[in-house]
């Protein structure tokens, strides 16, 4: 199944008034679509993270990588995939973006194995099809007034959830605050994830982590950068809490770190940033060597949600999905028709072929991508 074309779009849409979150706030929403064609027709859709530059991810795609992808055998994901990391990642690449690139390829060549094949990529995996747990998270629960933020909580578990996760990252009081209003909120019954997106110090953590006790937190997500390893061996192994990461480790390589120094109890690849399907399948393996629980990270569109799906079907230590909980998401809901929906807080991959969805390709002229930065 020789491949014949590989072709990345970044796409982009404005975003006006949206709740301030660790990471800064939020003013578009990016990320790029790579499309892989064969020779026999078959086409294969993955997603790249958009790595804050989305036009610069997609042009690593289609000028350093789709010249070394183009005449290899799409069924031959570990060979190419090899390919690509030691032409391009392994000496003189252009770090992390390199790897939310290739992440993209490999998704689509999932895609279109499994479309070959006639099969789910679950299946391909190895796995089984089965209803996943899901949390709310993703793009909600912003720096709001604890009230409103309880209120916005209300409506996910009104919907069925049984687990929420809520962006923290402010000062340490506020995070407290909100915490705590929604805990004695929702009670005992709904499980209440943090996600720190990096912005805390060891000094922070070490205040803060009475409260997230006392509010029997589900997991402490991303407190630190991701560089600083040592921190989170240091309070992973002083807390009954679990501390979550991986979501900006890239590679098997920098996961085993994780691993090794005991830093996390979860780890949360993400599949179009980790290096793909093939990659976050090796992590969540590894993951489960050392009996540790694999909840990845979900990205903008529904091409990576849909391949943590399959993903988590396929993990023996499969955890949690993410449900990206935004109000407003059209690469979510339009781009991808017959993408899997989470009902009564649960999520299953359907029987089609591939990732199971098809992309609307007429939209890619509607959100052309935007340069720069999505947070300010």
């Amino acid at each position: 199944m020789k491949i014949v074309d590989v072709k990345a779009h970044a796409l982009s849409f404005k975003l006006e008034n949206m709740p301030r979150r660790g990471v800064g706030q939020p003013v578009k929403k990016d990320t790029v679509i790579v499309r892989v064609k064969t020779e026999d027709g078959i086409v294969g859709y993955g997603e790249s993270h958009h790595a804050l530059a989305p036009t610069l991810v997609a042009d690593i795609v289609n000028t350093n990588l789709a010249p070394i992808v183009v005449g290899g055998n799409a069924m031959e994901v570990e060979e190419i995939w090899q390919r690509m990391y030691l032409k391009q990642g392994q000496t003189h690449g252009p770090g992390n973006a390199l790897y939310k690139a290739m992440s993209g390829i490999d998704v689509a060549l999932w895609d279109a194995r499994g479309k070959a094949l006639k099969q789910p990529v679950y299946r391909l995996l190895g796995g089984a099809r089965k209803k996943i747990r899901a949390y709310a998270g993703g793009v909600c629960f912003g720096f709001k007034p604890p009230q409103a933020l309880l209120e916005e909580a209300q409506s996910f578990v009104a919907k069925g959830f049984t687990a929420i996760k809520l962006r923290m990252g402010d000062t340490v009081q506020n995070d407290l605050a909100r915490v705590r209003a929604v805990r004695a909120g929702l009670g005992d019954a709904i499980d209440i994830a943090v996600d720190i997106n990096t912005q805390y110090n060891f000094l922070d953590l070490q205040r803060a982590l009475p409260g997230f006790e006392e509010c029997k937190v589900y997991w402490i997500e991303e407190p630190f950068p991701p560089d600083a390893i040592a921190d989170y061996a240091h309070f992973n192994a002083r807390t009954h809490v679990p501390l979550a990461g991986g979501e900006n480790h890239f590679l098997r390589y920098q996961a085993r770190q994780l691993l090794e120094m005991k830093a996390v109890d979860v780890i949360q690849p993400d599949p179009c940033k980790a290096g793909g399907i093939t990659e976050t399948k090796k992590i969540a393996d590894l993951a489960a060597a050392y009996r540790r629980a694999f909840a990845p990270h979900v990205g903008m569109s529904a091409i990576d949600s849909a391949a943590c799906v399959h993903l988590l079907c396929a993990a023996s230590n499969a955890l949690i999905y993410e449900a990206d909980g935004a109000a407003f998401n059209p690469f979510r809901d339009d781009l991808c028709a017959g993408y899997p929906q989470i009902v009564d807080g649960y999520i299953e991959p359907n029987e089609k072929p591939g990732l199971g969805f098809e992309v609307d390709e007429s939209l890619f002229a509607k959100w052309p991508g935007i340069a720069g930065p999505c947070y300010i």
